[in-house]
């Protein structure tokens, strides 16, 4: 299904990039039709980054935004903080910056895998329990049987892109952030 969107990605780290990047394919949106802006390893926090990172990905949009063809996919992991308070961070720091904020009907989405990707793409690819509470990391020992699924490539971008859709009917109660990021991929960038 070929789709005529240029899209500006402004993400975390290399798992972020590998999941955006099939999920792009999936809907269509080849790798000359992307630019992908990810943090570079070891440079401090990943969250940072793209909260840095954010009203310049806003200004370079909306330079090239008079073709409608045009959009901007931000992807930030809500750690503690959940959708709303990410959402809220990003949008305060267009206002320190003096720059509109996004509206409505703009083509820039913000998904907030929560509590960070790891946990969306053990949940696609099928783990279960998960929660956005736990934490998906080696380190983590609620969540360190899932984490090293992923480590080891058992559990990886593709497989879970491949499981995008349909929603599981469960899914909004243990992972709300995916149902969140399917309503603004849809409505945002038509993904």
């Amino acid at each position: 299904m070929p789709n005529n969107l240029r899209l500006f990605v402004l993400c975390e780290d290399e798992l972020h990039k590998r999941f955006v990047e099939r999920l792009a394919d999936r809907f269509g949106i080849g790798p000359r039709r992307r630019q992908i802006d990810a943090s570079p390893n070891a440079r401090g926090s990943a969250a940072d980054y793209v909260i840095d990172n954010y009203v310049g990905a806003i200004k370079r949009w909306r330079s090239a935004s008079h073709d409608e063809n045009v959009g901007l996919l931000v992807v930030i992991d809500g750690d503690e903080k959940g959708v709303v308070r990410r959402r809220q961070e990003l949008a305060k720091r267009l206002k320190e910056a003096h720059v509109d904020p996004v509206k409505p009907a703009d083509r820039a989405a913000i998904v907030i895998p929560t509590w960070h990707v790891e946990t969306w793409i053990a949940w696609l690819c099928g783990h279960r329990p998960i929660d956005e509470r736990t934490r998906y990391k080696p380190d983590d020992r609620d969540g360190a049987s899932a984490a090293r699924l992923i480590l080891n490539g058992d559990y990886n971008p593709q497989k879970a892109v491949d499981a995008w859709m349909p929603p599981e009917t469960d899914e909004r109660v243990h992972v709300p952030s995916i149902t969140d990021a399917r309503r603004e991929l849809s409505q945002r960038l038509g993904m």
